[in-house]
């Protein structure tokens, strides 16, 4: 199982967008609300971010992520994508599995650390992740699938 501090707090399975930047938005949009967050200000923390390289670590896979001023803790949203989109990934595979990750300025680099966690464990269980045809299997396999590093 996935650490509970780490455990997503959106899932989004098959999310039908077809850009980078729509991807980007949507998922933004929907984290801030989740949060009480303001979206524009999490959008531009997320882009800024993105305009230092990108945050596809490879294997479909992406991890953006932000530290946003007055949010008291991190919080997070897995996405599968319905299809791939070109993500400037280092080995050229387009993404299909997003974890938006977002620290507090509060929290210090605690959202920094989570994101080698996340990373090896979203590798290690992307194939089911990818199986998952609805959120409630997407979170069977968050939770049973995903083992804490």
């Amino acid at each position: 199982m996935i650490r509970p501090d780490l455990m997503p707090g959106i899932l989004l399975c098959r999310h039908p967008v077809t850009s980078r930047k729509q991807l980007l938005e949507s998922l933004c949009s929907r984290v801030a609300r989740h949060g009480n967050l303001d979206e524009r200000l999490v959008l531009d923390a997320v882009l800024d971010r993105e305009k230092l390289g990108s945050t596809a670590i490879g294997d479909g896979i992406a991890l953006p992520h932000a530290t946003i001023a007055g949010a008291a803790a991190t919080s997070t949203l897995l996405a599968t994508l319905e299809q791939p989109v070109d993500f400037d990934s280092p080995d050229g595979k387009p993404v299909d599995i997003v974890m938006l990750v977002l620290g507090g300025d509060r929290d210090g680099a605690g959202h920094l650390a989570a994101l080698g966690v996340v990373s090896r464990q979203l590798r290690a269980s992307g194939d089911f992740l990818r199986a998952a045809d609805s959120e409630a299997a997407l979170y069977d396999a968050v939770a049973g699938r995903l083992v804490a590093a």
